[in-house]
Parts: C-alpha cells; sequence; structure tokens
C-alpha cells in the first residue's frame, strides 16, 4: 500500500507544478545565435562524446571551447595502467632496440626457450608475402641471424640492413621500420646483398603498420611482415601453454608486455579513440601545435598546459559542487519540508541532513519518521536522498546497494536525482543542477511531485 498524502494529493500538486514553473522542455529551447565555428565545434562534440554528456555540459553552462573541457572524454583511461617495459623504456619501441627483440626471438637457441617456434611463424609470415613474381619458397630451418650488416658493394656508400637471416641456401635481409617505407635505403642493394654466391633470397620489411603507399623505388616487391602478424601468433602459443609460463615466467612476461604494447592496443576502437583526440584538437583550435618543428617540446608544453589547466577545472568544479550543495540544502530545509509536511501531514519530513563525505558528499538527506507511522509498519525512520553529480554517478552506476537504477546510456547527470532506501530506487528528477544554482522558486512544486509520486509507489 502506497504512502498516502494528508491534505494536498499528488495530482493537485502537479497541478500547481504546472502553472507556477517553467519545465524542463522550455530551457532547452531557448534559441541561441551561434556563428558557423561554435555550430561546427557542436556537431563535433555531440559526434564524439555522445548527445546525453552534451547535454549535460550544455546544463552546467560548459563551454566546449575550453581546451581541458573538449579532450576530457579522449584522454580518459584506465585509472591504473599496467607495467609495460615498453612504456617505461622508453626508447623501446625505436627501430635499433626492436630490432635486438626480433633478433632475440628470431635465435633457435636464445633464451626465450621457444626453438623455432617464432622462427617459423616469421618464414610463414615472409612466404605469405612475397610478390607473384618470385617463385622461391622459404623453408623453416636454422638461420645465422645477424644485425646492422652493410649489404652494399665495396666500392658503394654504405647501406646498414637491420636484420640478415642466412644459411647455406638461402638469404633473407630484413628492414625494420615503424611503417613500410624503405625510408632511403636500396632496395636493388637488399635483394642484391641476399642474392649474392647463387643463394635464394629475399627482401622483408618488418614494421608495425602497412602502408602499400610508402612503397616505392623497388620496395613494392618486398615482403611486407607487421608486428601484429608475428606477435599474435606468437602470444597465442605462449598463453595457452601453461607449462611454458611456469618454467620460463621472465620471458613469459615479456612476450605478453609486447603484445599488449602493439597489437592489443592496436585495434579499431583504440585507433577510433586517437583520432576522437586529433579531431579534438582541431576544434578547439590547437591543431597547430602538430605543425611546430620540435614534437618532442610541443608534446612537452601542451601536456603542461593542459595539466594546469586540469588543476584549475577540477578546484572550480569543487567549488561548484559545493555552491549547488547549499543551494539544495537551503531548499530543502526551507521549502520542500514545508511542502511535503503540509502534503502528507506536520513532522512526516524530520531532518535535513547534508553532512556526508567521500563518495557520499554531494547528498542531502531527509528523514522520514511520518513514513513508517502513515504504513502502520515498523517503527523506524526512513530516508529519502536528493543526490546529484559524483554522488548521483557512485550510486548510479557503482554503489551495489541500489537495485533500481538507471541505464548508463540514458541518464543525464546534469540532474538532480532522487533515491529512496525502501524500495532501494533511483529517479532521475527533471530539475536540473543548472537550475538550483540558478535558484529554485518556493512554488517549484516538481521535486516535490517526484518524491510524492515515489512514496506512493506509481509509476
Amino acid at each position: 500500500m502506497g504512502c498516502r498524502p494528508h491534505s494536498v494529493g499528488p495530482s493537485s500538486a502537479r497541478s500547481l507544478v504546472s502553472q507556477n514553473t517553467v519545465g524542463l522542455g522550455a530551457s532547452g529551447s531557448c534559441a541561441h545565435a551561434v556563428d558557423q565555428q561554435t555550430a561546427a565545434r557542436a556537431d563535433f562534440r555531440r559526434g564524439s562524446v555522445g548527445t546525453l554528456f552534451q547535454e549535460d555540459l550544455d546544463a552546467l553552462g560548459g563551454d566546449l571551447a575550453h581546451l581541458t573541457t573538449a579532450l576530457l572524454p579522449v584522454l580518459s583511461r584506465q585509472a591504473e595502467p599496467q607495467f609495460n617495459v615498453f612504456d617505461v623504456m622508453h626508447h623501446g619501441t625505436h627501430e635499433k632496440q626492436l630490432s635486438n627483440v626480433f633478433g632475440w626471438l628470431l635465435d633457435t637457441q636464445g633464451t626465450h626457450q621457444l626453438g623455432d617456434t617464432f622462427l617459423k611463424i616469421f618464414i610463414e609470415e615472409v612466404n605469405r608475402g612475397l610478390p607473384k613474381s618470385v617463385s622461391v619458397r622459404f623453408a623453416v630451418t636454422d638461420y645465422m641471424v645477424q644485425q646492422e650488416v652493410n649489404t652494399a658493394a665495396a666500392d658503394q656508400a654504405q647501406d646498414i640492413a637491420d636484420l640478415v637471416l642466412k644459411n647455406d641456401d638461402a638469404v633473407l635481409v630484413v628492414e625494420n621500420y615503424y611503417t613500410s617505407d624503405g625510408h632511403d635505403h636500396s632496395y636493388d642493394g637488399y635483394l642484391e646483398h641476399s642474392r649474392r654466391q647463387g643463394k635464394d633470397g629475399a627482401v622483408v620489411l618488418l614494421c608495425q603498420d602497412r602502408d602499400s603507399s610508402r612503397q616505392t623505388q623497388g620496395w613494392e616487391d618486398a615482403s611486407v611482415v607487421t608486428y601484429g602478424a608475428l606477435l599474435q601468433p606468437l602470444w597465442q602459443a605462449v598463453e595457452g601453454d601453461r607449462k611454458y609460463q611456469l618454467e620460463h615466467p621472465e620471458p613469459y612476461s615479456f612476450i605478453d608486455q609486447m603484445h599488449r604494447k602493439f597489437v592489443k592496443g592496436r585495434g579499431r576502437v583504440e585507433d577510433k579513440q586517437v583520432l576522437d583526440f586529433v579531431v579534438a584538437m582541431c576544434s578547439t583550435g590547437e591543431a597547430a601545435r602538430y605543425g611546430e618543428q620540435k614534437q618532442g617540446s610541443a608534446a612537452e608544453r601542451f601536456a603542461n598546459e593542459v595539466a594546469e589547466q586540469a588543476r584549475e577545472r577540477f578546484g572550480e568544479g569543487r567549488e561548484l559542487l559545493r555552491r549547488v550543495k547549499d543551494r539544495l540544502t537551503n531548499y530543502g530545509r526551507e521549502h520542500l519540508r514545508t511542502q511535503l509536511n503540509r502534503t502528507y501531514g506536520e513532522g512526516f519530513v524530520g531532518h535535513v541532513n547534508p553532512s556526508y563525505r567521500g563518495n557520499f558528499e554531494w547528498t542531502v538527506s531527509f528523514g522520514l519518521p511520518g513514513f513508517a507511522r502513515s504504513q502502520e509498519a515498523e517503527s523506524g525512520e526512513k530516508t529519502l536522498y536528493l543526490k546529484f553529480g559524483p554522488s548521483a554517478w557512485f550510486a548510479n552506476e557503482r554503489d551495489s546497494h541500489w537495485s533500481d537504477t538507471i541505464n548508463p546510456g540514458e541518464v543525464g547527470y546534469s540532474h538532480v536525482f532522487i533515491a529512496w532506501e525502501v524500495t532501494r530506487e533511483i529517479r532521475q528528477s527533471a530539475v536540473t543542477i543548472q537550475e538550483l544554482l540558478d535558484g529554485l522558486s518556493r512554488d517549484d512544486l516538481r521535486l516535490h511531485d517526484e518524491i510524492v509520486q515515489m512514496l506512493s509507489g506509481a509509476d
């Protein structure tokens, strides 16, 4: 049985609110004159950060032209990133260092204790990438692995290949680069070196990303092998071998970290996130940074500026939340409690308490000693909560106490939320945070109406 009002019923209360307050639709229909640049930025924001998130920021009066606010959705990452040796050793992704790693993996006698597992994967990928004009296919046998080999003839300038694999029958000359580009090395020189002494030979482009448009001056005939094509099957081999993991934990960990660095974090979703970042840079007028000659210095300066803006905005955000809490507490004590006591009877609402900390800090509670009496139920004061901002988010998406919550894809955290402990339900009210900051009228009955509806158990 629902909680029945003492005097003014929900229907009459709702009629009052319709006469005395402006609904959410009215505030959303205000016309704003915007120039083409602002409109374009708005299109970007809605496309990249989501309509509901954008509406939240609009309701807070936010201007996404501010760099930090615009970049926040695309800069978000997991709070505790995993350790990765390639991230710690910043030079670990340079050409020479990676050539060392691949040379180690190709060595069948290497300390990785994998024998020819990686060599087999590599030869299979080389054979798969050879053009049809090359009839030879290479066998999986032992190869001697050399690094930093001069491929030029004696009377020519040096031309250093990163890796050379050779045995009695074949030679593979490998150029390792971040993309499939010979970057001024001689394809013909590499090929000639591989076929000296009548051996079968081929040239291999080992790279992180393939870009066929950069394969010119003979490099279009090279076999292109990407890091992902090698590391994915290698990782699958060790990931499924529990014995190997137990007996050789160090090389297993190293291979796992290499896989996470060069394969796992490079899917379409990750590329989309990075693209969103670039689009945000363009939309906020910061894209000129990409044109600076010293990109390392530009990146460091940009990071420092964003960090400073983030610190300032975070502090401003907390101050705003304090003001909202003061407004909500005062409105609850001076007006909402009076409205509810007028509806249900004097003393129905007791204390109005804002004294919470941590994840619950942005909460104002209303003790309802009259609720149990009206239900002829067990004694004991029940509590209703008004939550906003971080506390609303925590209750709706993290706190398991609340079982009847709002779909995260439909929620709008620019609003005030009502939480009722009896049903463990959370509802998003029609009242926005911005309206609290602007000041709610004493005649505004929207929160009253929604609380009455929640207590009565109505849909």
